[in-house]
């Protein structure tokens, strides 16, 4: 729902301009995965291939000191079976989804991204259809479609988590990283290179940011 609060306000609504938003969501936050070691600190990180779902995740866990690497969501099982990634950087549902259930022992609930899903329809086809058709896609559209979405992704995590703890996998919460002394360097560090590469395109980051974390801060009020 935060995401519809930028995009209303204009902070990222250009980067849609050419289609006909309907929703912005997010998939629950990520954790870090692992098959045979557990993650407590940074240090625990340095040395492994951790499977990267984003660029600012891919930055984190470099700053880390861990191996990100890049490849389909498909591709997890085969390369955790073979040893090629000794873990992931994974939202909770397509733990089960892509049944890595079978191989991951260890979770480490750590906020540090989450990845964000668009719904949009062709812009043309929007402004073609009369008044009354599109009245009904506006009352389904927007921050309660996102609202409604949120509750499938809550509920889809939240079952893969019980899960977890059920098999008796190793489940470890840093709830508050940018206030823990071990993780607070390498999260700022991950981020501000992805802001910095934003600024090298010519994009202004680092106003977003801010303006997200104000959203962030809004929407658990």
């Amino acid at each position: 729902m935060c995401r519809d609060e930028l995009y209303n306000d204009g902070a990222i609504a250009s980067e849609y301009e050419d289609t006909h938003l309907l929703s912005l969501m997010g998939s629950g936050q990520g954790a870090l995965h692992t098959a045979d070691k557990p993650i407590r600190t940074p240090e625990d990180m340095k040395g492994m291939r951790i499977r990267q779902p984003s660029v600012v995740a891919s930055h984190v866990i470099d700053a880390i000191g861990a191996a990100p690497v890049g490849m389909p969501a498909s591709d997890a099982y085969t390369s955790l079976q073979r040893g090629v990634i000794d873990g992931l950087a994974f939202t909770w549902q397509p733990i089960q989804a892509f049944k890595l259930d079978e191989l991951l022992s260890h979770h480490t609930n750590i906020p540090f991204y989450n990845s964000t899903f668009v719904i949009t329809m062709n812009k043309d086809k929007y402004n073609s259809l009369p008044d009354d058709l599109k009245k009904v896609i506006d009352d389904n559209s927007g921050v309660e479609l996102s609202k409604r979405i949120a509750r499938v992704f809550d509920k889809s995590n939240e079952a893969a988590m019980a899960a977890a703890r059920d098999k008796g996998d190793t489940m470890i919460d840093i709830p508050d990283p940018l206030n823990d002394a071990n993780w607070k360097e390498p999260l700022l560090e991950g981020t501000q290179r992805y802001l910095e590469e934003l600024e090298g395109l010519g994009l202004d980051g680092e106003v977003v940011y801010e303006k997200a974390k104000e959203a962030s801060i809004a929407c658990k009020v």
